[in-house]
C-alpha cells in the first residue's frame, strides 16, 4: 500500500510495473524498476521516489546545459520554421499571467530560466527573480538577473509574501510532496498573487506515465484538488495551448477553501490513467516482438527524446542501432548513448527497420509527412 501524494488516500497494487532500467526525463537510465500507482479518489497517478532525489537534482539533472543554446523541439510552423519550447512558453506565460507594470516575478525551479529571460526581453519593466535546488545553472542567470534576486538551495526569508507572480514550468511533476510545494509557493506570493505552472498532461502525452523522475502524473481533477488543498483558487487549466501539457493559473486565497471530494472527473481520470498504463504494457510486448525479428540486424530509432530513449533502453543490447533520427537542429552532430543523431533525411541506407520513438498520438502523421522514410524494404515498428 502507498499513500496518494495529493489526497492522502491509500492505493493498493501498482497499475504499471516493469523491471529496470528506468528512464528519466533527461534520458538517463536508472537501475530501478518503474512503478505507477493510480488513485481512484482524486484521479492522480504517481511513481515511486527515485534514489537519492536531492543529489539527483543538485548534480545529476543538468537540463538544457549541453550547450548554451540548447532547447527542446516544440512544433513546426506552417512556413516550416521550427518552434522551440521556451519561445512558446514565454509568449504563453505572458498572456496567461497578464502581469501589471513593474511586477516582481519568481521563476521557482528555474534551471537556466530561458523562459523568464525571454519574458523579460519582451517586458523590460518586469523584476525577475530565480531559484533552483542546484547551483549548476547560476552562470546562465548572470548579466540579466540581479545577484540579490538569485537563490539556490534555500529561498531567502525576505522573499516571503513579496511576489506578484510565481512561475514553475515543468517542475511540480518532480516533487515528492506537491501540495506542500504549492503551500510554499503560496507563502511567497502577495495576497491575491498569481501562481502559473505547467506540468505534463499524461492524456495528451502518454510517455509521461513511464518517466521515472516524474513522480506525479496529474489530471485536471488532481490539479484542482492539490491547489485547493494549498490555498489557491483555480482560474485556468489549459491543456490546448501547449499540447501534451497543462498550463494552470491560480490565485492565492486568504480564506479557507473547500477541498473537492471524489468527482466524476476524478473517476474518469483514474480510468484513463489505468488505460495508459495498459498501453505501456502492450508497447513492451511490441518491442519484444521487434527485437526477436531484428536481433543483431541494423535498425534506426526515430526520436532522440524520451520515447526513442525508452525504446533504446529495451532493444539496444539486442539489435544494432546505427542512428537516432531527430528534427531538432540543436542535436545535429550530437551522439545519444554513443550513437550518432542524424536528420531524418539522412537515414542510413543499411537500416532494415525504423523503430518509431514519438508520441503515439502524433507518430503516424509525423512519419507520413516524410516520404523519405517510406522507402522500399524499410519496416516500421510502432509502439
Amino acid at each position: 500500500m502507498t499513500a496518494c501524494r495529493v489526497c492522502g488516500d491509500h492505493i493498493g497494487a501498482p497499475s504499471y510495473e516493469v523491471p529496470a532500467p528506468a528512464l528519466t526525463s533527461s534520458t538517463t537510465l536508472l537501475d530501478v524498476p518503474t512503478r505507477v500507482y493510480v488513485c481512484g479518489v482524486c484521479g492522480h497517478a504517481q511513481s515511486d521516489d527515485i534514489p537519492d532525489i536531492e543529489a539527483f537534482y543538485d548534480t545529476g539533472y543538468r537540463i538544457s546545459l549541453s550547450s548554451e543554446n540548447h532547447d527542446q523541439f516544440f512544433a513546426i510552423a506552417a512556413d516550416g520554421t521550427i518552434i522551440y519550447r521556451t519561445d512558446h512558453q514565454a509568449a504563453l506565460s505572458l498572456r496567461l499571467l497578464d502581469l501589471p507594470k513593474s511586477a516582481s516575478i519568481l521563476d521557482y525551479g528555474a534551471a537556466k530560466a530561458d523562459t523568464l529571460r525571454k519574458m523579460v526581453a519582451a517586458r523590460d519593466d518586469l523584476h525577475p527573480h530565480v531559484f533552483d535546488v542546484s547551483s549548476d545553472y547560476a552562470a546562465a542567470w548572470q548579466g540579466w538577473v540581479p545577484e540579490a534576486a538569485q537563490a539556490t538551495y534555500t529561498v531567502p526569508e525576505t522573499w516571503q509574501k513579496t511576489f506578484e507572480a510565481v512561475m514553475c514550468h515543468f517542475v511540480v511533476e518532480h516533487v515528492a510532496d506537491p501540495v506542500g510545494f504549492m503551500r510554499d509557493v503560496h507563502n511567497l506570493l502577495r495576497p491575491g498573487g498569481t501562481f502559473l505552472f505547467s506540468v505534463p498532461d499524461v492524456a495528451g502525452n502518454p510517455g509521461d506515465m513511464a518517466v521515472a523522475d516524474h513522480l506525479n502524473h496529474f489530471s485536471q481533477a488532481s490539479i484542482v484538488h492539490a491547489l485547493t488543498s494549498a490555498g489557491f483558487e483555480v482560474e485556468t487549466v489549459d491543456n490546448t495551448s501547449f499540447p501534451g501539457a497543462f498550463f494552470v493559473v491560480a490565485r492565492s486565497s486568504a480564506a479557507a477553501l473547500d477541498v473537492p471530494g471524489t468527482s466524476a472527473a476524478a473517476v474518469e481520470a483514474a480510468k484513463q490513467a489505468r488505460d495508459i498504463c495498459a498501453f505501456w504494457d502492450q508497447a513492451s510486448v511490441k518491442l519484444k516482438d521487434g527485437v526477436e525479428r531484428y536481433a543483431k540486424r541494423k535498425v534506426a530509432i526515430y526520436g532522440a527524446g524520451f520515447y526513442g530513449s525508452w525504446i533504446y533502453g529495451r532493444i539496444g543490447q539486442a539489435v544494432d542501432v546505427v542512428a537516432f533520427l531527430d528534427r531538432n537542429e540543436n542535436m545535429k552532430g550530437a551522439t545519444h548513448f554513443g550513437i550518432p543523431v542524424l536528420s531524418p533525411e539522412d537515414l542510413p541506407g543499411d537500416a532494415e527497420a525504423l523503430f518509431i520513438g514519438l508520441n503515439p498520438l502524433k507518430a503516424r502523421a509525423a512519419i507520413a509527412a516524410q516520404p523519405w522514410l517510406e522507402r522500399p524494404g524499410l519496416d516500421h515498428v510502432w509502439l
